[in-house]
């Protein structure tokens, strides 16, 4: 049943996204920046990042941490694929939802590999800054793992 909840909680923050994407009457181009990061998330320390390889499409990799070494736990990594809807566009700042599909895991002592869902959205507030957030999923791991990151990013 845990399962059930976890995976009706990702489809429903990934439906709203697709909504938000699509009702927007101001939707513009594909975002095509880059940029790397710092946050936080449910492991801790975050840093992350956003690498455009074609149109519409982006590696979103993130790598966090708690400094907690003396679990089995060390580093946690995501490396998801991701589709990036159109943006919308509100003045000079604007939106832009994603979802994606990859690879997470953690690396220590016991080091694992899952396969990840990904949903989340990049919100450019300044010429060169970006806040991002997003929610992934782990259907196969041990856990049925939802893990969450937000943070911020400088464009390049």
């Amino acid at each position: 049943m845990k399962f059930f909840s976890r995976l009706s909680a990702t489809v429903a923050i990934a439906a709203a996204a697709l909504l938000s994407a699509s009702t927007g009457a101001f939707a513009q181009e594909a975002p095509s920046y880059n940029y790397v990061g710092i946050g936080g998330g449910d492991d801790g320390f975050v840093i992350n990042g956003k690498l455009s390889v074609a149109d519409n499409i982006s590696i979103r990799p993130e790598v966090a941490t708690d400094f907690d070494f003396s679990d089995s736990e060390d580093v946690s990594y995501l490396v998801p694929v991701t589709y990036d809807f159109n943006s919308v566009e509100l003045g000079n700042q604007g939106f832009n939802p994603f979802v994606g599909a990859g690879v997470s895991g953690d690396i220590g002592d016991d080091s694992t590999i899952d396969f990840a869902l990904v949903a989340g959205a990049d919100y450019r507030f300044a010429n060169r800054y970006v806040a991002n957030g997003s929610i992934n999923y782990a259907p196969f791991a041990d856990s049925d793992e939802v893990g969450f990151t937000a943070g911020i990013g400088y464009l390049f």
